[in-house]
């Protein structure tokens, strides 16, 4: 099977951590960010993730292609149960989160943005919603300050419910790893103890890398 994929993109985050999880193995390809002619041919619009299942049969969605892969090998490990405290703690900071992320993915020297034309072309609309990156980046510090204090309210969050990775796994691991990785490419952000903890836990277990190693 081949995944279809950006490095940053949350979504496509979510897709291959399945594959780790459950030790599948699979071909990842990064398409470039401006590349709409690739993902149109295979769904009629251009987003990723797309799955590639079979010959020339795909399948888009990161939640379909996690429960479709799961079921590939028993048992069948995640519920798609979800917890609305976390759904609604992502949502409220969900901005501040690409507010800090995307300006760097573009300078970080990621496969989807090889070319110029592709970082132009993502610049373009995701400021649309952030606004100016530069602006963001200017904006580092108090950004970091607010995050921290909703990463620590995630800390306590953890430690009143299930610890999220044990043995069992929810949509809910998926969408809180997706939302993590893309703040490790923070460098001067730190995570609390339980929350470092869980994503490289979750890390070593999905076979995706944090984006530590790359941070700005």
């Amino acid at each position: 099977m081949k995944l279809y994929v950006y490095d940053h993109c949350p979504y496509c985050v979510k897709a291959r951590m399945i594959f780790g999880l459950k030790q599948i193995p699979f071909k990842l390809t990064t398409l470039l960010n401006d590349d709409e002619e690739t993902p149109i041919s295979m769904i009629g619009v251009k987003m990723v993730p797309i799955l590639e299942y079979k010959k020339s049969t795909f399948m888009p969605e990161s939640l379909d292609i996690i429960s479709y892969i799961d079921k590939q090998k028993k048992p069948t490990e995640v519920s798609k149960k979800t917890s609305k405290n976390l759904s609604d703690w992502l949502d409220k900071n969900s901005l501040i989160c690409y507010k800090l992320a995307m300006p760097r993915w573009i300078k970080a020297n990621l496969e989807e943005f090889k070319t110029p034309s592709a970082k132009n072309y993502f610049i373009k609309k995701k400021s649309a919603y952030i606004g100016s990156f530069e602006e963001c980046l200017k904006e580092t510090k108090a950004l970091i300050e607010k995050i921290t204090k909703e990463l620590n309210i995630l800390e306590s969050f953890l430690e009143k419910q299930k610890p999220f990775f044990k043995e069992s796994l929810s949509f809910d691991d998926f969408h809180l790893f997706a939302f993590l990785r893309s703040l490790s490419i923070v460098k001067a952000l730190v995570f609390p103890p339980k929350v470092k903890l869980y994503s490289e836990n979750l890390s070593k277990k999905s076979r995706v890398p944090l984006h530590h190693f790359i941070a700005l």
